[in-house]
């Protein structure tokens, strides 16, 4: 719920469950932001849609930082520091 402060009024909150449903959709009305949740099922059709909706830019994922595979436990680290803005992204390979 960190994350409401950075939306701006009138902005989507886009939940993949982990926690307390209406706890989330509270705390987004609250800020003045609209909030669903996803639920995440690796298949095709979902995969595609996400990759529809990131290439439309309807969604946008901030990066914090690209890490190694190799550096998973350092990434880790930074997220259990909770200083990072965005995602870390591992890399598998430079292909």
């Amino acid at each position: 719920s960190r994350s409401l402060s950075v939306l701006r009024p009138g902005g989507i909150y886009i939940l993949v469950p982990t926690g307390s449903w209406p706890e989330y959709r509270d705390a987004a009305a609250a800020a003045g932001v609209r909030a669903t949740s996803y639920k995440v099922i690796p298949e095709g059709a979902t995969l595609a849609t996400i990759a529809r909706l990131l290439d439309s830019r309807s969604i946008q994922v901030y990066i914090d930082h690209v890490l190694d595979l190799a550096e998973a436990a350092r990434a880790h680290t930074d997220i259990e520091g909770g200083h990072t803005r965005g995602k870390i992204v591992l890399r598998v390979s430079d292909d």
